[in-house]
């Protein structure tokens, strides 16, 4: 684990409800879709998460699946725009090949980051995947787990 600061952003996202992990590919077809059309392919890919999975039951879990875009960009249909928060993030980056690994890689960032007395979550700000590069072929994200801390 390593803390940074993130820069703010826009994100063009695509919201799924449901168990995090679940009908992420129909959300990114329809995303990649809207945004080659856009120009904006380039953009890179952020996953969202809203709702913390102690408190909140699988099917009503929100996730943003969604991919960087300038500020001021339009969207329609089912293509919304946030703003992503800058500061003060815990993050841990990881390769990932399997998609089992995902929560595991969550569980030890969020151990890590519990036995650092000097920080703690800061809850207005949500978690999110960043995904730095994407191999399809050979099924490798190289995938920063990040954690909003102040």
């Amino acid at each position: 684990m390593q803390k940074e600061t993130l820069a703010a952003g826009w994100l063009a996202y695509v919201e799924v409800t449901g168990p995090y992990g679940e009908n992420y590919k129909p959300a990114l077809q329809t995303l990649f879709s809207w945004a080659g059309k856009k120009g904006l392919e380039g953009g890179q890919c952020i996953f969202v998460y809203l709702d913390d999975v102690e408190t909140t039951s699988p099917q009503d879990c929100r996730t943003r699946v969604g991919v960087t875009v300038p500020e001021g960009t339009s969207t329609d249909g089912v293509i919304a725009l946030m703003h992503l928060p800058g500061g003060e993030y815990a993050t841990l980056r990881k390769q990932v090949t399997d998609e089992s690994q995902y929560a595991p890689y969550w569980q030890q960032l969020n151990q890590e980051l519990s036995a650092v007395s000097s920080l703690s979550i800061d809850g207005e700000r949500p978690c999110f995947e960043l995904y730095h590069s994407v191999d399809e072929e050979n099924d490798i994200c190289d995938t920063s787990f990040c954690i909003p801390v102040k």
